[in-house]
């Protein structure tokens, strides 16, 4: 086992070591490293094989996808484990047959045939045979999936994410050379991933169909990259099994943000808000801090209905009346009455801090694709 071992913070940050390149991204902002993982989930007819195919080759040829850096050709293995072969093959020699992009893939992009369907990394042979082929075909990514077919068992409890999570150790203990992961995996029947992979990759993906034609892709996850990280795009599919990136004019946070608690006001954390607006966290956190010295949000930590310590916005015109900070951010209490003077109750709130008798959601008709607060989302920062 080997020692523990702590060094100074200017002993830690001065040393040189080398670091993981990037597959997709650049060096400053790395959507999926050499070595790491990308998890893309989404339901099903969302895109996410034709999308991931659309990857696969433009990381081949070493050019932008989606107009992301690609700084070198990716030598990639694809394992598909599902659905008829000849319909696969099909789908490729499309692809290949419109491919104007310079230059070639194919001699980058290797395709599993055998066994076709079947391939488990719970199968020792299995892993052998993969390790044998990333040292020999010198893979940079292995692109595979449904990840419920590849070994995975359970619906994916965080010990059953762990188990499997081993098996891509003990892969990847069998060859020298590192790779990188593209699983491509479904959403749950809240439209979230199925099961308890956030942890686990460098990236997560959720593909969204936007009806015909059209496919959102969001950075629910980007460990590694900043400004990609809580941000989407919109694609609209073009010829030859492909996408182009559909042009948004800059987005006024303020703005949405407002529309957001004016449509729905209830208490949210600032990820809870960045989740449902799709946008990225550090921007959004600021834009609500803006609001709250403005006086229009009110913020509060473990407001009613919500645990003691997640750090929640509301509207300051929905907080009741007899509620006032105590001094500082963070907190809020009851304003004590003048001497002589009644205090009437606070009016009783529901479980997300809205007084109750006023509409819900669910009576205003709100998508159920909106993500569910998060009780336990206790991570934002003090002002």
């Amino acid at each position: 086992m080997p020692a523990v071992r702590f060094v100074t913070f200017d002993e830690f940050i001065s040393t040189e070591e080398p670091t993981a390149d990037a597959l997709l991204g650049s060096s400053d902002e790395t959507l999926l490293p050499v070595g790491g993982m990308l998890l893309m989930y989404g339901d099903g007819g969302a895109g996410k094989t034709t999308l991931t195919i659309d990857a696969v080759v433009h990381l081949a040829s070493g050019v932008p996808w989606l107009g992301i850096d690609v700084e070198r050709p990716v030598v990639s293995g694809i394992i598909e484990n599902e659905g008829p072969r000849g319909k696969f093959r099909r789908k490729l020699d499309s692809k290949f047959a419109s491919w104007n992009g310079h230059p070639a893939f194919s001699p980058n992009v290797h395709v599993l045939e055998e066994p076709w369907t079947r391939f488990s990394l719970r199968e020792e042979s299995h892993r052998l045979a993969l390790a044998g082929a990333v040292s020999t075909l010198q893979l940079d990514l292995v692109v595979m999936g449904p990840l419920v077919t590849l070994g995975m068992i359970g619906g994916g409890t965080p010990d059953e994410v762990a188990e499997f999570e081993e098996l891509i150790r003990v892969t990847r203990a069998l060859v020298e050379r590192p790779f990188g992961l593209w699983i491509v995996h479904h959403e749950n029947k809240a439209g979230d991933v199925s099961g308890a992979w956030e942890r686990v990759p460098d990236c997560l993906v959720h593909v969204q169909a936007q009806g015909n034609g059209h496919t959102r892709v969001v950075w629910r996850k980007a460990r590694w990259a900043d400004e990609a990280h809580g941000t989407h795009l919109d694609l609209v599919w073009a010829d030859g099994r492909s996408f182009t990136v559909k042009a948004v004019s800059d987005r006024d946070l303020h703005a949405e943000v407002r529309e957001l608690y004016a449509t729905d006001d209830a208490w949210r954390t600032y990820r809870e808000v960045a989740r449902e607006l799709q946008a990225n966290e550090v921007k959004v956190r600021e834009v609500l801090r803006a609001l709250v010295q403005l006086e229009e949000l009110t913020y509060a930590q473990g407001p009613p209905g919500r645990s003691p310590l997640a750090k929640c916005f509301r509207l300051s015109s929905s907080v009741p009346s007899l509620w006032a900070h105590s001094g500082t951010l963070g907190t809020v209490a009851p304003q004590e009455a003048a001497p002589g003077v009644s205090v009437p109750s606070v009016p009783p709130l529901d479980s997300k801090g809205v007084v109750l008798g006023t509409h819900t959601p669910a009576e205003r008709g709100s998508s159920t694709s909106v993500p569910a607060l998060d009780p336990d989302d206790t991570t934002e920062p003090s002002f």
